[in-house]
């Protein structure tokens, strides 16, 4: 049965009984038996075909969320019984982070614990999370949320700071009593729904309309576009620089600024693991104090 479900959530990432095959390492005939016996037992169809693709029925999302935690759980004690699990730890990473300050801090961290073996894996934070809640990832390093399920722990690593890079990089300077559009990421993503709270509570104080004239679903797009003049564009300031942008263009916002907080999220056994432990406490002495 275990096995069964454990290929269910394959076949609905995969969209495709070979694709999902490829993953498990199975033919596509043994995908489609594993199906069948699953829907077989619980009488209910649990995929369908879309065109070449398959998707999961609302009973076949409905046993995965149930089956979630206890199919995490079970990929967790069984890492706990190997013999190298002490020293390899799966993790996600947002991309941005990854492709910005995220991949020298983790090599710091590295140098640090020279035992440590780390798989990384860079997805959008939403992802990373969701490969954590399902076992598939032990951590996530990536944008904070408000609220995470029972069963998971968020622990703040740092504030990074937001920053205007101008349009078409021309000296601009940030004034008073007026109305900014700019270039940002859009609105689903995690990061835009913290500073749309914060944007929204500040820009009062600020005296500054701050309004979204365009969003795209990447920072590195946005820091391109508002390079070559599309518009002021809102970005994570590891970003900019990651991409060239010289600090003495950046405009930083006035005081208390505007930052989006990163964390590291994780099921709670797993941050009590010794090793999870060395982890954490490296890294948040390896990443620079508001990445200035």
């Amino acid at each position: 049965m275990i096995e069964n479900i454990e290929t269910l959530a394959a076949l609905s990432e995969a969209g495709t009984m070979t694709k999902a095959g490829t993953r498990l390492r199975i033919s596509q005939s043994a995908v489609s038996k594993r199906i069948d016996t699953l829907e077989s037992v619980l009488g209910r169809k649990l995929v369908e075909p879309v065109g070449r693709r398959v998707r999961l029925t609302a009973a076949g999302i409905q046993l995965l969320e149930k089956t979630a935690p206890f199919m995490a759980a079970l990929k967790e004690a069984v890492a706990d019984e190997s013999p190298v699990q002490g020293s390899r730890l799966v993790i996600g990473i947002s991309e941005s982070i990854l492709s910005s300050w995220g991949s020298r801090v983790l090599a710091g961290v590295v140098r640090a614990i020279p035992q440590l073996e780390l798989d990384i894996n860079a997805h959008r934070s939403p992802v990373v999370i969701d490969h954590v809640r399902s076992g598939e990832y032990m951590l996530a390093i990536c944008a904070e949320l408000r609220e995470y399920s029972a069963d998971m722990t968020s622990e703040h690593l740092v504030d990074e700071p937001m920053v205007l890079v101008p349009s078409g990089l021309k000296p601009f300077r940030l004034r008073r009593d007026t109305t900014l559009n700019i270039i940002t990421i859009e609105p689903h993503a995690t990061t835009w729904r913290h500073l749309e709270h914060r944007i929204r509570a500040l820009s009062g104080e600020w005296n500054i309309q701050i309004d979204a004239a365009q969003t795209l679903q990447s920072f590195a797009g946005i820091v391109q576009m508002a390079r070559s003049g599309f518009g002021h564009g809102l970005a994570p300031v590891g970003i900019a620089r990651a991409l060239g942008i010289p600090d003495r263009v950046l405009i930083r916002f006035p005081e208390p600024g505007l930052s989006r907080p990163i964390a590291l999220v994780g099921r709670s056994t797993t941050f009590a693991r010794p090793i999870v432990r060395s982890f954490h406490r490296i890294l948040r002495k390896s990443i620079p104090p508001n990445l200035s």
